[in-house]
């Protein structure tokens, strides 16, 4: 996926500066014509524009795309930290007021003192930054564990869950049992194979004590 992307990037470098000669090889071209050809600017104008245009958003991207690169190369590790750390202060926080965790992966079986249940549900939705995604392609020509990736989606579970603590504290349960997470890749329609965010979904039954 990287692979491809790497050449699509560079084929649109290439390919603008072709454009370019060729844009200013025409445009004297038209200059020298415009004497005997009263219609050539505007055929000019007509023609070249969209390949000028073209070129130019070339050019921009084949300098815009490195920068971002570079900006998520600096960046995209500690804004992934912030959010684990915002995630791990909440979930103390409640650790703290309630004294225990509110969620519970045990089946609660029966219990004659319930006296209301329902479902729980939050979800988090989590994506590498193509820095991440560099790092992960690289990592997997020599293969084995992806850290990166494992360390985006440890923080997108680990969202979820609090998310779901949070939800169950605001609806009113005394505690939620039967916890699961699901997760499901998102991928843009025009790229099935390509991971773009990961969608983690944390469910559960709450129950509210006589």
């Amino acid at each position: 996926m990287m692979k491809n992307k790497g050449y699509t990037r560079y084929g649109i470098l290439v390919f603008s500066i072709v454009i370019l000669t060729s844009l200013i090889s025409s445009s004297v071209s038209a200059q020298e014509q415009s004497s005997s050809d009263s219609g050539s600017p505007i055929f000019g104008l007509c023609f070249l524009g969209p390949i000028f245009l073209l070129t130019i958003f070339g050019l921009i991207w084949a300098i815009l795309y490195p920068t971002m690169l570079l900006w998520a190369f600096l960046f995209s590790d500690k804004k992934l930290d912030n959010m684990i750390l915002n995630t791990a202060e909440r979930e103390a926080e409640i650790f703290s007021e309630l004294g225990r965790d509110p969620l519970s992966t045990v089946d609660g079986g029966y219990r004659k003192e319930v006296n209301t249940a329902g479902i729980v549900w939050s979800g988090a939705v989590y994506g590498p930054s193509h820095w991440h995604l560099l790092i992960a392609w690289i990592n997997n020509l020599f293969g084995g564990s992806v850290d990166i990736f494992q360390k985006v989606i440890s923080a997108g579970r680990a969202e979820s869950m609090q998310r779901l603590r949070e939800a169950a504290i605001k609806e009113g349960w005394d505690e939620v049992i039967n916890v699961r997470i699901d997760t499901a890749v998102m991928s843009p329609g025009t790229n099935k194979k390509g991971i773009r965010a990961v969608e983690v979904f944390a469910y559960g039954t709450g129950i509210k004590y006589s």
